[in-house]
């Protein structure tokens, strides 16, 4: 995506968006193109109608085709740990100390 933003800003000069689009049919394909950015601009994209559910409260069957080439087919191995996912460990880790404690000018 980088490279065909480059791509862009050098044949085309400024006013551009690189975008991914995907090429219709069963099969994911993707593909580069651009938008002008001022058609860009304050604009917004919503699900169509027909891949939300008439409860409002789910999607259909239409869009889970669509996204499942982009979510895939299994769901992440995530290590269960008192019955939650553990997504990550944070590990602190804190340097030792090199400069003078802070002291306000007010009170300096």
């Amino acid at each position: 995506m980088a490279r065909m933003a480059v791509e862009i800003g050098v044949s085309e000069g400024g006013g551009w968006m690189a975008t991914i689009l995907r090429k219709p049919g069963e099969v994911y394909q993707a593909y580069y193109d651009k938008v002008s950015l001022q058609d860009m601009a304050n604009s917004s994209r919503t699900l169509p109608p027909s891949w939300i559910s008439d409860d409002e409260l789910d999607v259909t069957d239409d869009f889970v085709r669509y996204a499942k080439p982009l979510i895939g087919e299994g769901w992440p191995a995530i290590k269960i740990q008192d019955g939650l996912q553990r997504f990550a460990r944070i590990k602190i880790a804190l340097i030792d100390k090199k400069l003078p404690s802070y002291v306000p000018v007010r009170y300096r």
